[in-house]
């Protein structure tokens, strides 16, 4: 269980940070540079992969604890910050205000790369104007057509008011740049779903009497 407690806390401090810097960057840093939006959608997608990522690592990892305290009867099934907590000595306010915090910033997190990155139109590679106006229908107008060398599509426009092109501006690939979203997505919908029944077993567990408990008859 040790092994789960250290990731749920490096995982959880690590993000903590890097997203509130991510955030400021995707909104176009602290000097106000002027990006393009193209580049802007970009960082909210790397953003959003990011989150999926962490919120994956720390759903899992938090059921996986969960149900190895449950094994061995454990009264706090919420994993440690091992910052400030050991197994001799567990605070039921830091693990739980810990965990909340972690929720809270993944999120928020989720709000602001999201959408970022709904502001997205694809673009055919060399083109300065959208497949179709919409995030949805943009993506149908991409997968209707043949990509025989890419690149071929690009999440954003590439090129600035002068027609100059931009560098950091993500390219679509068919299938699998959203695809990658999508699959992270569900394998964190899948992570959530199992924390909760195993939520619904400790406490079943807890409301249901011992045997010993049991009057004799």
């Amino acid at each position: 269980m040790k092994p789960l407690a250290k990731l749920w806390t490096w995982t959880g401090h690590s993000f903590i940070p890097i997203a509130v810097g991510w955030a400021v960057y995707v909104r176009g840093g602290l000097n106000g540079e002027t990006a393009s939006l193209g580049v802007l959608v970009s960082r909210g997608y790397w953003g959003l992969l990011l989150t999926l990522g962490a919120a994956n690592i720390l759903a899992w990892t938090f059921a996986l604890y969960m149900r190895a305290a449950k094994r061995i009867g454990m009264r706090l099934v919420v994993p440690p910050n091992t910052t400030f907590e050991s197994s001799d000595s567990r605070s039921r306010l830091i693990s739980w205000g810990t965990a909340v915090v972690y929720a809270a910033t993944i999120m928020a997190a989720l709000v602001i790369f999201g959408v970022r990155y709904s502001e997205s139109r694809i673009y055919v590679w060399n083109d300065m104007s959208p497949l179709n106006v919409g995030f949805m229908s943009s993506r149908l107008t991409a997968h209707s057509r043949a990509c025989s060398h890419q690149p071929c599509f690009a999440v954003g426009p590439r090129f600035n008011d002068a027609g100059k092109p931009l560098s950091g501006v993500n390219e679509y690939v068919q299938y699998f740049t959203d695809g990658l979203l999508l699959v992270s997505a569900a394998a964190l919908l899948l992570g959530l779903g199992y924390m909760v029944i195993i939520g619904m077993e400790v406490g079943r567990d807890r409301v249901s009497p011992r045997s010993d408990d049991l009057p004799m008859t």
